[in-house]
């Protein structure tokens, strides 16, 4: 029985992966909305390569979830969707928290109709959505990402990146060998960090107040810059 029940849930799953050319482009813009989770990763392709699982309803409305691109002005722009999400209009959005007290599941209510996004959503009477996505982009690039409602990992850097995680937040993994100027703030969670090289702290750290950090690795020519305004943000050695 618990084989059987495996198979259906794997299967209802949407798997994605999508390249997109970024050859004729100086910058990248990222944005997710809905997706509970967003790696990170580089290459050296002129490319954008985009993986993940997706689950909406048990499987029942996963082709609602497409990615769209375009170029305009030396910049290759994606973004996600959710085709039918404007049938729950008026809705609510809130944070509730996971096993580990993390802000990473999100509700999403209208007249009694629920949308639960993350690892401890509520599913009563509406719609559960599980949307995990690997993004690889090319290392010499200028990136920017924006995951509203997600949790950002960042499991390798490119030469410049902004990251704005507003309700989820960000784990950044670092590279200490290499050079980095890195820049981190969060107006209602804390700043963690494990790093060897010394993190000076600014800001206020009262609550509902910005908190600020940064970093230089080696003085550092690559840049990282992150933000959530509701999560951590987690700073960890590689």
């Amino acid at each position: 029985m618990m084989l059987m029940l495996f198979s259906v849930c794997a299967f209802a799953q949407k798997q994605i992966d999508q390249t997109f050319d970024a050859s004729a482009v100086k910058n990248i813009d990222l944005f997710f909305k809905y997706p509970e989770l967003v790696k990170i990763k580089v290459w050296d392709k002129n490319e954008v390569n985009i993986k993940g699982q997706v689950e909406i309803h048990n499987g029942e409305f996963d082709e609602d979830f497409e990615l769209s691109s375009k170029v305009s002005g030396g910049k290759l722009m994606i973004e996600s969707n959710i085709k039918n999400i404007d049938n729950y209009k008026n809705y609510q959005v809130y944070t509730d928290k996971d096993e580990d007290g993390e802000n990473r599941s999100i509700t999403i209510s209208k007249n009694g109709t629920t949308i639960s996004t993350g690892k401890s959503g509520r599913y009563t009477n509406g719609i559960n959505i599980s949307i995990v996505l690997e993004v690889t982009v090319p290392r010499s690039m200028a990136v920017v990402l924006d995951a509203r409602y997600g949790l950002v990992e960042v499991l390798q850097s490119p030469k410049q990146l902004d990251v704005e995680a507003r309700y989820g937040g960000v784990d950044v993994q670092i590279d200490e060998t290499e050079s980095l100027d890195l820049e981190a703030s969060t107006q209602w969670g804390q700043i963690f960090s494990n790093l060897e090289t010394k993190v000076e702290i600014g800001g206020d750290d009262s609550l509902g107040k910005w908190m600020k950090a940064h970093a230089s690795i080696k003085s550092g020519s690559q840049r990282l810059k992150v933000e959530s305004q509701y999560g951590h943000v987690y700073l960890r050695k590689n």
